[in-house]
Protein backbone atom coordinates (compact mmCIF):
# COMPACT_ATOMS: atom_id res chain seq x y z
CA UNK A 1 0.00 0.00 0.00
CA UNK A 2 3.04 2.29 0.20
CA UNK A 3 3.88 1.92 -3.49
CA UNK A 4 6.50 -0.83 -3.20
CA UNK A 5 6.08 -4.08 -5.13
CA UNK A 6 5.96 -6.82 -2.47
CA UNK A 7 5.20 -10.54 -2.50
CA UNK A 8 5.63 -13.62 -0.29
CA UNK A 9 7.44 -16.77 -1.39
CA UNK A 10 7.62 -20.23 0.15
CA UNK A 11 10.72 -22.41 0.27
CA UNK A 12 10.73 -26.21 0.13
CA UNK A 13 10.93 -26.26 3.96
CA UNK A 14 7.84 -24.10 4.55
CA UNK A 15 9.75 -20.88 5.22
CA UNK A 16 7.84 -17.78 4.09
CA UNK A 17 10.13 -15.01 2.79
CA UNK A 18 9.12 -11.49 1.87
CA UNK A 19 10.41 -10.00 -1.39
CA UNK A 20 10.16 -6.21 -1.73
CA UNK A 21 11.19 -4.54 -5.00
CA UNK A 22 13.26 -7.60 -5.91
CA UNK A 23 15.14 -7.77 -2.56
CA UNK A 24 14.53 -10.85 -0.40
CA UNK A 25 13.97 -10.39 3.33
CA UNK A 26 14.29 -13.81 5.02
CA UNK A 27 11.92 -14.72 7.84
CA UNK A 28 14.88 -15.98 9.91
CA UNK A 29 18.65 -16.30 9.72
CA UNK A 30 20.35 -17.82 6.69
CA UNK A 31 20.46 -21.36 8.11
CA UNK A 32 17.60 -22.32 5.79
CA UNK A 33 16.54 -25.45 7.67
CA UNK A 34 13.17 -25.30 9.38
CA UNK A 35 11.96 -28.83 10.18
CA UNK A 36 8.65 -27.50 11.59
CA UNK A 37 8.26 -24.51 9.28
CA UNK A 38 7.54 -20.93 10.32
CA UNK A 39 4.54 -18.71 10.88
CA UNK A 40 1.13 -19.81 9.69
CA UNK A 41 2.63 -22.84 7.92
CA UNK A 42 4.09 -24.21 11.15
CA UNK A 43 3.75 -27.97 11.64
CA UNK A 44 0.86 -29.08 13.84
CA UNK A 45 3.07 -31.83 15.29
CA UNK A 46 5.68 -29.41 16.65
CA UNK A 47 4.16 -29.22 20.15
CA UNK A 48 3.71 -32.99 20.30
CA UNK A 49 7.31 -33.57 19.25
CA UNK A 50 8.62 -31.00 21.74
CA UNK A 51 6.72 -32.66 24.60
CA UNK A 52 7.92 -36.10 23.49
CA UNK A 53 11.58 -35.01 23.50
CA UNK A 54 11.21 -33.34 26.91
CA UNK A 55 9.66 -36.49 28.39
CA UNK A 56 12.38 -38.63 26.77
CA UNK A 57 15.12 -36.49 28.34
CA UNK A 58 13.38 -36.60 31.74
CA UNK A 59 13.28 -40.40 31.52
CA UNK A 60 16.96 -40.55 30.54
CA UNK A 61 17.83 -38.44 33.60
CA UNK A 62 15.55 -40.32 36.01
CA UNK A 63 16.73 -43.79 35.01
CA UNK A 64 20.41 -42.89 34.69
CA UNK A 65 20.61 -43.86 31.03
CA UNK A 66 24.02 -43.26 29.45
CA UNK A 67 24.64 -42.82 25.75
CA UNK A 68 27.71 -44.59 24.34
CA UNK A 69 29.46 -44.83 21.01
CA UNK A 70 29.20 -48.35 19.59
CA UNK A 71 32.24 -49.97 18.04
CA UNK A 72 30.65 -50.99 14.73
CA UNK A 73 32.73 -51.90 11.70
CA UNK A 74 30.23 -50.48 9.16
CA UNK A 75 27.59 -48.30 10.86
CA UNK A 76 24.53 -47.37 8.82
CA UNK A 77 24.40 -43.78 7.54
CA UNK A 78 21.58 -41.74 9.08
CA UNK A 79 20.33 -38.44 7.56
CA UNK A 80 19.51 -35.89 10.28
CA UNK A 81 18.94 -32.77 8.15
CA UNK A 82 19.03 -31.88 4.45
CA UNK A 83 22.83 -31.48 4.45
CA UNK A 84 23.94 -33.69 7.34
CA UNK A 85 24.43 -37.47 7.44
CA UNK A 86 25.92 -39.17 10.50
CA UNK A 87 27.02 -42.68 11.39
CA UNK A 88 24.32 -44.58 13.33
CA UNK A 89 26.71 -45.77 16.03
CA UNK A 90 25.17 -44.39 19.21
CA UNK A 91 23.65 -46.75 21.77
CA UNK A 92 22.57 -46.47 25.36
CA UNK A 93 22.61 -48.44 28.59
CA UNK A 94 21.07 -47.99 31.98
CA UNK A 95 23.56 -46.78 34.57
CA UNK A 96 24.29 -48.57 37.86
Amino acid sequence: MDGRRAELTNSAFGVVDGVVDGTAYPACDTAGYAPFGFGYRRCAGEQLTTEFVKEFLRTVWRRGIEFTTLDLEHPEKLPVSPRTVIDDNIGFRQGP
